[in-house]
């Protein structure tokens, strides 16, 4: 796999792990806020964590800088993310 693509599908599985935690906090918890935040958080600990592992193998990336490899996509991808996931919590239904 190209690392462009690893970066996309480390992105799509942060979105799906980060709606999934998300919706399951708003049934328990029923509070959106607390849900809305526990996805930011959710979101930054997988695409930060994946952005340091995939720099510390990049030995081009440790050479030249951030600027020559595309790791920082993930980190630009954390607010993307985060409304996508906010969008979703729109749609769903607290219990009562």
């Amino acid at each position: 796999m190209e690392g462009v693509e690893l970066h996309y599908v480390i992105i799509l599985l942060s979105l799906f792990v980060s709606t999934i935690g998300s919706v399951l906090i708003l049934k328990r918890k029923n509070n959106k806020l607390v849900s809305r935040l526990s996805a930011f958080a959710l979101n930054m600990f997988i695409l930060i964590g994946a952005t340091c592992i995939l720099y510390s193998m990049d030995e081009e990336a440790r050479i030249f800088g951030w600027g020559l490899s595309e790791n920082y996509i993930l980190i630009l991808a954390i607010p993307v993310i985060t409304w996508i996931n906010l969008l979703i919590l729109q749609f769903a239904k607290k219990e009562k």
